[in-house]
């Protein structure tokens, strides 16, 4: 059986946050956990982008306000940001791929459009 949960909210009003305790608290029940998260960058206080994390620790940068494509890639924007698609294709798209392949795992992830977790027994 799948459930899926969605998050959606104003920034800062802690989506990120209650994912990862839901990680802790799903990780604690010994239950395998697989995914990744969005993280928010600050600079001086101001928000300049994010990055993803996945649960295994690995960590890149996933978008920043006004910064330049890597040369010879495509600038893919959202909004402010330019998306780092060779960060989340390393790091987002693996864990996604995984889980298609596995028929017992739980994963969880974000975007700035909200979250989700998407647990499957």
């Amino acid at each position: 059986m799948s459930r899926h949960v969605f998050l959606t909210g104003p920034p800062g009003v802690g989506k990120t946050t209650l994912i990862q305790k839901a990680i802790e608290v799903l990780q604690s029940s010994g239950l395998p956990v697989d995914g990744f998260y969005t993280q928010e960058v600050r600079q001086e206080g101001r928000r300049i982008g994010f990055d993803v994390v996945t649960l295994s620790g690995a960590q890149g940068p996933l978008s920043r306000v006004g910064s330049q494509p890597l040369p010879g890639k495509p600038e893919c924007r959202v909004g402010q940001y330019v998306v780092n698609l060779d960060s989340f294709e390393q790091l987002a798209l693996p864990v996604l791929r995984n889980h298609q392949e596995a028929s017992d795992d739980i994963l969880s992830g974000e975007s700035s459009f909200g979250h989700w977790i998407h647990i499957q027994n």
